[in-house]
């Protein structure tokens, strides 16, 4: 057995240049996952150590070794790395929740589990066990925000650290069929050399980074059609101050069901009735005054996260007004919802979804929302596709209807053309009717990265369902930056770059522009610093201003226990006033650091500063502060407790939070939390008036508990 692992660990040297999937060995029987890869079984596993570095440059032999062995069963595949590190006590790993070891050491399984080469699921372990999950697009850019079960467990070694993993096929999308054919890339980060190693190697002269994923085959596999019910219960208490004391209301119990239904082996159906859609930790604070358009939220939310990026939307990049044709977080208070997703024969793909929003904006139409969406791709070579898509909002007799089609394009292994053509009608405000229409141009090699498109959003182009920043635009956008690579040195990687926006602003018909010219350096321990010159023009309210601008930024991870970071940018900007606006100038100021004296302890503290200043007479219009600081202490892989506050100086407000959560598998948790908000206010004749000090005016308890059931 142990000679069928050495010729498959021959055989993989080569193996991105193969056309035949390689065949990976079945196992007669499942590994202990304890971190310890000492069974008999991995001696029969698919060995790979063709390694080569990612970053700092590409292609190198890598400082440490690695190896990987990979062996399946038919309900699971197992994994199992062996992490070489001559100085092991520099090893970084944090004992944490899922999803939070940012700046550890670690090793990843990616698998495109279509074989489509449009996206892939990530497994990531650090050296202590702690999971961070996820998809990939095409070009691997990572998404961590789906949780999956599988099982991981990692050891400290002498000579470095061991991990296992098992991922059960039940927790992966697949088509049917009794062979199963995959890519997939393995992965492993050396946190102080900021190096990253892959098998197989990437070379950004080949094209997309998941059309070089290995090709891999299993066959019998049990793909059964997943069932999961995952009811969830919450009980919480409400207090608020109401003429001038804290009225607190009566315990309010509430339930809910999620279900995840296979339809034949490649499409998925789930439905949520009453879920419980809150967030457990609310949004970071952003500075919100003096803005022109919305600020972005990201989702957070477990139903709306599976096969999110399918209603990603192609040619949205370098200064493009819509951002995103369909974006969750626009659904608020969501009491019902469905979701169909999955794989249309050989090539086809589609993603639903429709939600029922209860949510009642004060003073607003009290009629529920009704939310659509719809993604259908035909999968063609490599990465590209060609597809549909279509976003609604319904309430009462307002409607908003968009869509249109979009799709990418490569051209040899270098260059890709992506495009949008979209269409929007809005009832709502005298039956607007408007388009919109994206084309992109992408060229990346080792040592150059060019873009270039064209961008157009008619004046009357809405995105109810979506994410837009400005409307009446045409926008040409240029980027161009060169790699000149040190791998050797202390400076690994120097970036000089330019970007430019040249946009003409059909409601002021004129042009106004945006040139950015600046330099990166990225070095050891995950250390970037970058400064940039910024000349803007922009046009708001018939004037025309300017933004021109320094920028300085950097972070680096000096130690295993403190990371720090900090930006500025200062220079001239707009008072966004559509009666009176006028010429500024300001400064954003933002530094954080983190702390982990112990791999069980971490300890986030923030800050972040904006002001302005009237250019002519120097009067200061506004100073923002926000002070931010988050604790949490990890007792085990599953249960943690954590405390967040977060003071915002320019609102008076004081908001505090605490939660104590057990998490078995994403599904099973335990949920026991506290938040509270402390205003500038004090009761006074019969009212709430501003004050120096701080009065408790709301408060919340709740306990929250669901629980994974797959059938």
């Amino acid at each position: 057995m142990k000679r069928i692992g050495i010729l498959i660990a021959i055989a993989a040297m080569p193996l991105a240049s193969q056309t035949q999937p390689l065949e990976i060995p079945r196992a007669t029987e499942p590994p202990r996952i304890d971190g310890i890869p000492d069974e008999r079984i991995w001696q029969e596993a698919a060995v790979f150590t063709a390694f080569r570095t990612l970053e700092p440059d590409f292609g190198l032999p890598p400082s440490e070794k690695t190896e990987l062995r990979v062996i399946y069963d038919e309900k699971t595949i197992y994994v199992a790395f062996q992490c070489s590190d001559r100085t092991p006590d520099r090893v970084k790993a944090t004992l944490s929740d899922r999803d939070q070891n940012n700046g550890d050491d670690w090793v990843a399984f990616c698998l495109d589990t279509y074989n489509d080469e449009l996206g892939a699921f990530f497994f990531l372990s650090n050296p202590l066990g702690i999971q961070m999950d996820g998809t990939l697009d095409g070009n691997a850019d990572t998404d961590i925000l789906l949780d999956m079960v599988w099982q991981s467990a990692g050891k400290r070694t002498p000579d470095g650290y061991t991990v296992e993993m098992a991922i059960p096929f039940s927790s992966l999308r697949f088509p049917g069929g009794q062979t199963l054919v995959m890519g997939f890339k393995a992965a492993r980060f050396i946190s102080r050399k900021s190096e990253e190693v892959d098998f197989p190697e990437f070379s950004p002269d080949r094209g997309a980074a998941l059309t070089q994923f290995q090709k891999i085959s299993f066959t019998d596999v049990h793909a059964r059609r997943p069932l999961e019910l995952i009811p969830s219960v919450t009980v919480s208490q409400e207090a608020m101050q109401r003429a001038g004391k804290m009225a607190y209301d009566k315990w309010k119990p509430d339930a809910g069901l999620t279900a995840k239904i296979g339809l034949g082996s490649s499409l998925t159906l789930d439905v949520a009735v009453n879920p419980d859609f809150a967030q457990v930790e609310t949004d970071a604070g952003q500075i919100d005054v003096n803005l022109r358009n919305a600020l972005y939220y990201t989702e957070k939310r477990p139903f709306f996260l599976e096969r999110q990026e399918w209603f990603g939307l192609a040619a949205t990049a370098d200064g493009s007004p819509l951002q995103r044709l369909i974006h969750t977080r626009a659904i608020a208070d969501p009491v019902a919802g469905l979701r169909l997703s999955g794989k249309l024969g050989k090539s086809g793909l589609i993603s639903s979804l429709y939600a029922l929003d209860e949510f009642v904006p004060e003073g607003g139409d009290p009629s529920n929302t009704h939310f659509g969406a719809l993604r259908l791709a035909r999968l063609l070579k490599a990465d590209a596709y060609f597809g549909g898509i279509a976003a609604s909002r319904v309430q009462g007799s307002r409607y908003y209807l968009a869509g249109g089609t979009d799709g990418r394009l490569r051209s040899g292994n270098r260059s890709t053309f992506e495009w949008h053509a979209l269409g929007s009608r809005n009832s709502a405000e005298t039956d607007r009717q408007g388009t919109a229409l994206g084309l992109s141009w992408a060229y990346n090699s080792r040592e150059w990265e060019m873009r270039t498109g064209f961008y157009r959003v008619s004046r009357d182009f809405s995105a109810d369902f979506g994410y837009l920043t400005r409307t009446g635009l045409t926008t040409i956008p240029v980027f161009a930056a060169h790699n000149f690579l040190r791998s050797e040195k202390v400076i690994q990687r120097i970036t000089p770059y330019y970007w430019s926006l040249h946009s003409f602003d059909h409601f002021a018909q004129r042009w106004e522009t945006y040139n950015v010219l600046g330099t990166a350096v990225n070095m050891p321990r995950q250390t970037e610093i970058s400064a940039s010159y910024r000349l803007v023009t922009e046009n708001f309210a018939g004037s025309r201003f300017s933004r021109n601008a320094v920028r300085i930024e950097g972070n680096s991870q000096p130690f295993n226990f403190l990371s720090v970071e900090a930006s500025l940018l200062s220079g001239k900007r707009i008072y966004y006033d559509s009666e009176h606006p006028f010429q500024g100038r300001g400064s954003d100021w933002n530094a954080g650091i983190v702390l982990q004296p112990r791999t069980w302890l971490n300890i986030g503290l923030s800050w972040a500063r904006s002001d302005f200043y009237q250019l002519e007479t120097g009067e200061k219009i506004y100073d923002y502060t926000l002070y931010r600081m988050r604790t949490t202490v990890q007792f085990s892989k599953f249960l943690s407790f954590r405390t967040i506050a977060e003071y915002n100086a320019y609102k008076k407000q004081l908001n505090g939070n605490c939660l104590l959560s057990f998490t078995y598998i994403p599904g099973t948790v335990v949920y026991l939390g506290y938040g509270s908000l402390y205003e500038g206010l004090h009761w006074e004749d019969g009212e709430y008036r501003p004050a120096q000090g701080l009065l408790n005016t709301r408060q919340l308890w709740f306990f929250k508990a669901s629980y994974l059931w797959r059938l």
